[in-house]
């Protein structure tokens, strides 16, 4: 008897020991299993993640910043058919369960162990979402618990129309597509609301397997996965025979999408660059926001396919030899910035607006990502010419001014002590006008004016048009010695365009959060920097680079008002065209990125004017208007020998603009009676001691 209470007794602790081993395990499996879910409070203020949206300057829809690609759809927007199909795919008795239904588990748990796998699910709409929500979907028991109890809390956070909402802009519809309102717009190009029946059915399908069942990839499955949809909600007595006869019948109808290569994508870039380091990562592809940009959809795609045909034409003239930048296995280049092929770059922009309108900095975005039209550094060449006539404009000299275009020699700093500047041509004009010195681009005249008017305010009227790299206050520099970005000679010849008035260049119109509030709006920052006189003065002397000057290979495109300046450095490494229309400043600049050779005799008007002219004729061909011309501004018939008020004798007289009270009031002395009817050989006799840079 004894013994027999012994045993009872050990029985007893030992199923003490057990439960309480098993309650042990209970709760630790219970706190592993919440310890690290979301409270409830966060569940009830949980948003999922939408994508930012980018928008042109037309407010048309140009591209998305996104983890994943949705929009948010109200439960009221989503037609019948599309709700009660994936409640009757996904979870038959959504209504009636409260987050876990029971019989399904017990079902699953049958069917799985009858096949030895995992042949049934039992999860329901309100077990998905709380997997989507917070959850990762690898396969564990422990993972499908914490959904279990993830869902539970969601059903006592949300009523059920909140959790089939939710549940409906979550789903992961393929094609880098989540919520049923991205997935309409990407697969039938409509609202959800519009969906019809064979549609939603097709959007029910996708879920079970996004990538096998594409409509693009394997239409046939995706049709078939369909039909299964519309025969369930026929059983289900969801819809009629006459409808599921209808729609069974239909064309899967989704919208094609062109493949190839997208337009904008260094602006694009450099809008990401600007937005992540201002708002940060979250807000850039989670937020919702849409940005209003400046970028033209139809100025952008030409200037791309403009450069590139050019590039294509030098690259096959000159029998380059193209090699693309290597790909590692890991799919990075093996740089980020140079190529071994030619390059080009490109900047336009609406100065009247201070807009920027297109920017290339590359040919190949997938090769390099260096933006050579704002991160790259060059040689400017003689279009850094303009500052030195600009600053000798504002300083005295006039449009009809003669310099001398004579040899120079000059002492300066250095262990080249000797500084021996030449023209292009290697030859010499003698006295030329302001005018036909900077269509021409005559190096030696620009190298006296900078004397003239001298280097540190030349640097000077070159910062406060937009130059913001460092400056060095050399007479070299009005050959163009330094070495600038395209955007900021751009953003400067933007300035000279709108008659001394700066307008920073911008990229973003407003930023408007997904709630409506505008988080940033910008009107671009204005500055006077120079009178309208001199800046017209200006003007006017580039239209005759165009006209009859360096940059002359635009008329064989672009009829139009136009004025700009060609730069090309010494051993032909850097083509450049920067020049203006009443409307648009534009910028090109062609080179490699190693500073070789692009050709000899590649300068900038032969390499870069005609890709201006080209895209100016299909962006601004329809433009009558002129530049305007300011108050203050006269016009004065001038002989181009002289520089004086022409007279009767005077062959070849040009009006010529002034600011009234500096134009001539003497008549030209080279021309007479006499010499008309001998010649011209007196004007050789001339003192030139007089002339300015002598």
């Amino acid at each position: 008897m004894p013994s027999n209470k012994k045993k009872t007794h050990r029985l007893r602790w030992t199923i003490i020991i057990l439960l309480s081993v098993m309650a042990g395990f209970a709760l630790g499996l219970y706190i592993q299993i919440i310890h690290d879910l979301p409270p409830a409070e966060s569940i009830s203020f949980y948003a999922p993640p939408v994508s930012t949206k980018v928008y042109d300057d037309q407010d048309s829809l140009f591209t998305e910043f996104f983890i994943e690609r949705r929009e948010l759809a109200n439960l009221s927007d989503v037609p019948d058919y599309l709700k009660k199909g994936f409640i009757c795919i996904e979870d038959k008795t959504f209504y009636k369960h409260w987050g876990v239904d029971v019989k399904a588990i017990f079902r699953a748990a049958i069917q799985n162990i009858l096949h030895l796998r995992a042949a049934q699910g039992f999860s329901t709409i309100t077990m998905q979402l709380a997997r989507n929500m917070f959850l990762t979907q690898e396969k564990t028991i422990l993972r499908k618990l914490k959904e279990i109890a993830l869902a539970l809390r969601i059903e006592r956070a949300y009523t059920k129309d909140e959790i089939l909402e939710r549940y409906l802009n979550q789903v992961n519809f393929g094609q880098g597509r989540y919520g049923v309102a991205t997935a309409a717009r990407y697969y039938f190009n409509k609202n959800v609301s519009a969906l019809t029946l064979s549609e939603s059915a097709l959007l029910v399908a996708l879920p079970k397997s996004p990538e096998y069942l594409s409509p693009y990839r394997y239409p046939e499955k995706a049709k078939a996965r369909r039909n299964l949809v519309l025969k369930q909600m026929l059983n289900d007595h969801i819809i009629t025979e006459e409808e599921y006869n209808t729609a069974v019948n239909e064309p899967l109808n989704v919208v094609e999408h062109k493949k190839g290569h997208s337009i904008g994508e260094y602006f694009i870039e450099e809008l990401r660059r600007y937005l992540e380091l201002k708002y940060g990562t979250e807000f850039l592809y989670r937020s919702g926001a849409s940005i209003y940009t400046t970028i033209n959809r139809n100025i952008q795609a030409v200037a791309e396919e403009v450069l590139e045909k050019h590039l294509k034409t030098i690259e096959k003239d000159y029998k380059f030899k193209i090699t693309k930048t290597k790909i590692d296995s890991t799919g990075i280049p093996d740089t980020l910035n140079t190529t071994p092929y030619l390059q080009g770059a490109l900047i336009i922009t609406d100065h009247r607006k201070g807009e920027i309108k297109a920017m290339i900095g590359g040919r190949d975005f997938s090769q390099s990502k260096f933006n050579r039209a704002t991160q790259a550094k060059r040689q400017t060449g003689s279009s850094f010419k303009v500052f030195v006539f600009l600053a000798a404009l504002d300083n005295g000299f006039t449009p009809a001014d003669l310099v001398l275009d004579l040899p120079i020699v000059l002492e300066i700093p250095g262990p080249d002590s000797i500084y021996r500047p030449a023209n292009y041509d290697h030859k010499f004009l003698g006295p030329i006008t302001m005018r036909r010195a900077l269509a021409l681009s005559r190096n030696l005249v620009a190298v006296r004016l900078i004397r003239i008017v001298g280097p540190d305010l030349v640097v000077k009227y070159a910062y406060d048009l937009g130059i913001k790299s460092k400056l060095l206050p050399v007479v070299s520099l009005a050959l163009g010695s330094c070495e600038v970005s395209l955007a900021e000679l751009t953003q400067a010849f933007s300035t000279i365009a709108n008659l001394g008035e700066e307008k920073s260049l911008i990229m973003i119109r407003k930023i408007v959060n997904k709630d409506g509030t505008i988080i940033e709006l910008n009107n671009p920052a204005t500055e006077k920097k120079l009178s309208e006189q001199t800046c017209y003065l200006m003007v006017n002397l580039m239209r005759s680079v165009v006209d009859g000057g360096t940059g002359y290979e635009i008329r064989k495109f672009y009829k139009g008002p136009a004025a700009g300046k060609t730069g090309t450095t010494d051993n032909y490494s850097d083509a450049w065209f920067i020049g203006f229309t009443p409307h648009y400043t534009a910028g090109v600049w062609v080179g490699f990125d190693d500073n070789k050779t692009i050709f000899k005799g590649a300068t900038g008007g032969v390499v870069s004017a005609p890709i201006w002219g080209e895209i100016m004729s299909r962006i601004d061909s329809l433009i009558t208007d002129d530049f305007p011309v300011p108050e203050g501004i006269i016009w004065c018939k001038i002989c181009p020998k002289s520089g004086l008020l022409a007279n009767e004798y005077c062959p070849e007289p040009r009006e010529e603009p002034f600011i009234k009270g500096t134009e001539p009031k003497e008549f030209c002395d080279v021309h007479t009676l006499e010499t008309k009817l001998h010649g011209e050989e007196e004007f050789e006799k001339l003192d030139r001691s007089a002339l300015p840079g002598y």
